[in-house]
């Protein structure tokens, strides 16, 4: 292969390199600055930042959904709700937690459980 060709895959390898470095050192306990250090070495300051938002985001996600599913497993288990007032509850619930999008995401996870 060509010296441009190899350099080529060399990139498009790299970010699936630095996740598998970042996940390894989160394994390991590394904290958020050493995420940050490897990343900003790797893509730059501007790319971790939005990387590290982008971390932020999906654990805010992560809590809300937990939060939700909680309180979605304790109207399930609920003997005093009737079928009908168990799904309105639950409704109301997603509503309460979420909108949009991320509505439409949990009611076809909420199918698949």
């Amino acid at each position: 292969l060509t010296e441009s060709v190899r350099e080529g895959r060399r990139r498009a390898a790299r970010p699936a390199e630095v996740r598998a470095r970042v996940e390894s050192l989160r394994a390991a306990g590394a904290d958020e600055s050493e995420v940050f250090r490897v990343r900003e070495e790797a893509f730059g300051s501007d790319a971790a930042e939005r990387l590290a938002e982008l971390d932020a985001q999906r654990a805010a996600w992560a809590q809300r959904l937990a939060d939700y599913r909680a309180e979605r497993d304790a109207l399930r288990a609920d003997p005093d709700l009737g079928d009908a007032e168990r799904a309105r509850a639950l409704e109301a619930l997603r509503r309460e937690h979420f909108e949009g999008t991320e509505l439409e995401r949990v009611r076809a996870l909420d199918a698949g459980t």
